[in-house]
């Protein structure tokens, strides 16, 4: 009995070590960046035995760190590991360990959009999306940082924004107290993107509609082959796309589900792609958009479902073999027809062809007519 509780604490201590070294390793960098800027991710609390081998999204890095794109930096001693890279690109985006041991991960999104190339310095890497509805007027855009006594220039697509609704004129407002822009109406020359300037300093604002998206009711896949979706609907660079497929959430690639960019529509994860469907893929799939996932409301998100139909590969030739099983059955019934006809007609032909048996004459009769 002692023995046996010792055996059961020893366990415990054992899972207790482990779990202390697994919660040991933390990560520290840039949740969210920039298309094209630089970006890097520490992790700290390793142990010397601690085996260093950084990975995406559960797959290696290795082809990426021996190309130059990513690097890692490993001082001896120090418990911690670097990776970074140079110029952020969006195959960057997923979540990422730095050793096995590690129970946590860090997960990088890459920002994709219009304002996402920072070669031009007027461009804030800080882009805020709001979205205009009925509901949200009259939508308020503060300026940020504003100084005392100092007025804010407000722009509208790089032109003063009092002088950009020639048309709507009562569509903008300017509060003189506070410096912010005030959106009245919903209307779409509202949409677009806004700058508001104090010296040295910008707040850069990009207006937009509701989302929404588009799928049809049904998608027919053969089994084995490539499911592709795109995520359609009236959208705008730098919205969040959720797919739901396999009742798991997706929002980067992962196993041989591919989430890759709508390059057409400059839309970041709005297109879903997976490899060998199978039979159990069947079922529902979901694309959810947003531009901001901490935001409940309905008015602000969108989602559309479509449901996976999965046809047997097979399914194509059964009716190619019932036909040739129909072929293959004529075919018996003529031959054996034609069998049993050339016998009737061998056997009426032999029956023809047999001498005819004609009665012999009596001598006696001719005997008698003689005499």
């Amino acid at each position: 009995m002692e023995s046996r509780a010792a055996f059961v604490l020893l366990g415990v201590l054992y899972l207790a070590v482990t779990f202390v070294t697994v919660q040991a390793v933390t990560y520290s960098g840039a949740a969210v960046v920039h298309e094209g800027q630089a970006w890097s991710i520490e992790c700290s609390g390793l142990k010397e035995d601690d085996p260093i081998r950084w990975t995406r999204n559960g797959q290696s890095l290795e082809p990426e760190l021996s190309s130059g794109q990513l690097s890692v930096l490993s001082p001896r001693g120090s418990g911690t590991s670097k990776l970074s890279a140079v110029q952020a690109t969006d195959s960057h985006d997923g979540s990422y360990k730095c050793t096995p041991q590690s129970n946590d991960d860090f997960h990088l999104t890459i920002y994709v959009g219009e304002n996402s190339d920072l070669s031009d310095p007027s461009m804030s890497p800080d882009l805020k999306i709001k979205v205009l509805t009925p509901k949200d007027v009259p939508l308020i855009l503060e300026c940020e940082n504003r100084v005392p006594l100092e007025k804010p220039v407000w722009l509208k697509e790089k032109v003063a924004v009092l002088t950009a609704f020639p048309q709507n004129e009562d569509l903008v407002k300017i509060d003189n107290a506070t410096g912010n822009l005030i959106i009245t109406k919903v209307l779409d020359p509202a949409y677009g993107n806004y700058t508001c300037k104090i010296g040295n300093t910008t707040t850069e604002y990009r207006v937009v509609q509701k989302p929404t998206v588009v799928l049809d009711d049904s998608t027919n896949v053969v089994e084995g082959e490539k499911l592709h979706l795109v995520c359609n609907g009236k959208q705008s660079p730098g919205i969040k796309v959720l797919w739901y497929f396999g009742e798991q959430n997706y929002t980067s690639s992962r196993g041989r589900v591919k989430i890759s960019k709508d390059i057409d529509r400059g839309i970041h994860g709005g297109v879903l792609v997976v490899e060998n469907i199978e039979m159990s893929d069947r079922g529902d799939i979901f694309c959810k958009v947003a531009y901001n996932w901490s935001d409940p409301s309905e008015e602000h998100s969108a989602s559309a479902k479509t449901y996976l139909r999965v046809k047997d590969k097979y399914a194509a030739l059964w009716p190619f073999l019932g036909i040739c099983a129909e072929v293959v059955v004529l075919c018996v019934i003529i031959l054996v027809y034609e069998k049993k006809r050339n016998k009737a007609e061998l056997e009426e032909s032999d029956t023809d062809n047999s001498p005819e048996t004609k009665p012999l004459p009596n001598k006696d009769s001719d005997i008698r007519q003689r005499k």
